[in-house]
């Protein structure tokens, strides 16, 4: 069984490869082989292709998870993000983002990496296509969509609010990973 320490030392990977890998898997037969196939599924094609073979020995209940293990990740994920903003919120203000940033380290500006984001062409596509925004030409546009996808009323949120922040970077990392597979 985990136990915490080693649960909060896979957290940060967790959290990353999430991000990067496929959003889910489906599983398929290989008629020349004859085995069965976890597979994603290509979103500009539309193809299915095999990332690993099942074998016979491979129980139903491993099968499920291993099928299911992206959105389960994705699931604890949000679970823990939600008690960690939950808990943040309890916390005086000050402290608790001050508590977050490292003593000689200059923090992120979030805001201003999102709104050089949104002038990224590559950036304009992942938000049509992943994010069904319909007008990506209107930079306010694209501003008020990202705000609305990041639940903020403002981009300067992502550098006062670490909730807010912590979203940006799954945003990020969900933008990053669309790029390498697209």
């Amino acid at each position: 069984m985990m136990n915490l320490d080693q649960a909060r030392a896979l957290y940060p990977d967790a959290k990353q490869l999430a991000g990067l890998a496929s959003e889910e898997f489906v599983e398929s037969y290989d008629t020349k082989t004859g085995k069965a196939e976890i597979c994603v599924v290509d979103r500009l094609t539309g193809l299915v292709e095999p990332i690993a073979h099942l074998t016979i020995d491979c129980s139903y209940d491993d099968r499920q998870l291993l099928l299911k293990a992206p959105q389960l990740v994705r699931a604890l994920l949000v679970l823990a993000e939600t008690a960690f903003a939950k808990i943040r919120s309890l916390e005086p203000p000050q402290d608790r983002w001050q508590s977050q940033q490292p003593r000689d380290e200059k923090p992120k500006d979030y805001a201003a990496e999102c709104a050089m984001k949104c002038s990224d062409r590559m950036f304009r596509q992942f938000l049509v296509e992943r994010h069904n925004v319909p007008d990506v030409a209107d930079t306010e546009r694209i501003a008020v969509s990202v705000r609305n996808i990041l639940r903020i009323k403002s981009r300067g949120d992502l550098n006062k609010d670490p909730a807010a922040a912590s979203r940006w970077i799954e945003f990020r990392g969900s933008f990053e990973a669309w790029k390498r597979h697209g």
